[in-house]
Order: C-alpha cells, then structure tokens, then sequence
C-alpha cells in the first residue's frame, strides 16, 4: 500500500468536519504550488514589461523564466502520472528534491538580483535627473565596460527607447530648472490645486538617453534636437554635454546619465519583482506545515 493510499483510507474514516479541514488545506497547498510557476513567470513578464532595460541586460530576466521552467517539470509529471501507473512515492521524491532545488535557486536569485543592482528601489520617482555617482552594485562595474555598454546601447536603439520624445513638447520646471514634458491644462489645473502634485516626467532612459543634461544650457528645438549653449558653465565640465548628438542614432547614448538611467529603471523593475519572489519563499514555508499538521492530526 503506497502512501497515498494510506492517506485516502485515513481520510475516508475522518470525520466530516477534519475531512473539510484537509481538503481546503490541500486546495491552499496546490493553489500555492501551481502559483508559484505563475508568479515565477509573472515577475518574468513585469522585468519585460516595465521597459526596454531588463530586455536589453537580461542579467536577471532569463534566470526568472530558467527557474519557473525548472519548477514547472514536477508539476507536468505530476499531472501526466495522476491516472496512470507511474510510481507516486518516486514522483513525490523528485517533487520534493525539485522544489527544495527551486527555492534554493529562488533564494540564490534574489540575493543576486540586490547584489547586482545595488539594493531595492521603492517609492514614487520625482522629477530629476540620474547622476553615475549615484549607484553601485555588479551592474553598475558592468556599464564601464566599454563593450558591454556598446551592446546596450545598440539595443535601446533597437527597442525606439527614444520614441515617444519625439511627439513630446519639454520645457522647464520652474520648481526644479530640469526639462519635464509640457503638462495639460488638467494637470496645470491639478498642480494649482495641490501644489505637492508632482509635475509630470519622462521615464529614467528617455531622461539620461534621449536629451542632455538640463544643467548643460542647451536650447530646446523639438523632438530630440537641442541647440549647443556656448560659455554655460556645465557645458564646460559635464562631459555628457560634449557627448550629446542631434543625430538620432547616437543622442546621448554614450552619457554617464544614460547609463544612470538605464541602471535606475533595473533597480526599480527588480525591486518590483522582487517582493513576488519574497512571497514564493514565504508561502510554502507557512502553507505546508498546516497542511501536515491537519494530516496528523
């Protein structure tokens, strides 16, 4: 007698109120397990999903999408043997070693993914400006490679990171002096209303990317075309303002600030994702031993 035969006789000689007892904590524990492969593949999906960035590094996209395939295998052999003949003490052990592996790796992950972009990153962002100096972490040391960089760069590209600057007016923020999308008259209206309103900004690569600097002094046209300032301070000793191009290819995609940028949007989207992987550790850590304290009992 195997033991899931073992645990049906046991169940069928539970009283009513025991056998609903372990038929929720049974549905709670699959429900948590088949989530875990969705929420694996969710965090996968919402680091592609928040922008071009975590396309382009794919430091910590394709490790999500390996370890929600690997948890996946278990399941489907699971589901495929359930009404055949296949051993399901042997199943269960792979089961067990399988998902001891993944959590292993989930844990693996996610100290990884802080070490890479130096810490979590939560809150609303404010308008500003994204300095180099500012972030540290594997991927930071990564971006000083030059040919490294080259790669990302080519792929913001590719993805039209600089698209929608394109069919935006910019001017200035009085508050701030950093060029921010001209606001609506809703908006406008907002601000007036609730002046802690934040006014409204461009994502972090459009900002190091796709203009200069605002403390360069260069003369807004349109699009991504800026007229040079001569003589502005900044201009003589921020290299990023000697780096910007009108031509559409280059830009500011070799600035200190786009890579600024480029890490800050990392930072945020991990940082999002990461609290679906905190939940994937902690769940079955709370989930199965109700389920087996209900089945002793």
């Amino acid at each position: 007698m195997t033991d899931f035969d073992r645990f049906r006789s046991k169940y069928r000689n539970m009283s009513g109120d025991r056998q609903e007892v372990v038929c929720l904590a049974l549905s709670i524990y699959y429900m948590c397990k088949g989530g875990i492969v969705i929420l694996l593949l969710g965090c996968a999906v919402l680091l592609i999903g928040h922008n071009s960035s975590a396309v382009c590094t794919r430091v910590l996209l394709w490790p999500t999408i390996a370890i929600g395939l690997f948890l996946m295998t278990p399941c489907i052999l699971l589901c495929c043997c359930s009404r055949s003949g296949c051993d399901r003490d042997c199943l269960a052990v792979l089961y067990g070693v399988v998902f001891i592996l993944g959590t292993v790796s989930l844990l693996a992950l996610l100290i990884f993914g802080y070490i890479a972009v130096g810490g979590p990153k939560y809150g609303k962002d404010k308008v500003r400006e994204y300095d180099l100096k500012d972030y540290s972490g594997w991927l930071r040391g990564r971006t000083d490679d030059q040919q490294y960089w080259d790669t990302l760069s080519a792929c913001l590209r590719r993805k039209h990171a600089c698209k929608r600057m394109t069919t935006r007016q910019l001017v200035r923020d009085p508050d701030t002096g950093i060029f921010v999308p001209k606001p609506t008259s809703d908006e406008i209206q907002e601000r007036k209303n609730d002046p802690d309103t934040a006014p409204p900004a461009i994502s972090p690569i459009e900002s190091g990317c796709c203009k200069p600097p605002s403390s360069c002094g260069f003369t807004y046209v349109n699009g991504t075309t800026w007229t040079p300032a001569p003589g502005a301070p900044a201009a003589e000793t921020d290299v990023d303002c000697s780096r910007w191009s009108n031509d559409q290819q280059e830009l500011c995609f070799q600035c200190d600030s786009c890579k600024a940028g480029l890490l800050h949007d990392i930072k945020k989207g991990w940082s999002m994702s990461a609290i679906g992987l905190i939940v994937m550790l902690v769940g079955p850590i709370i989930v199965v031993p109700c389920i087996l304290m209900c089945a002793s009992g």
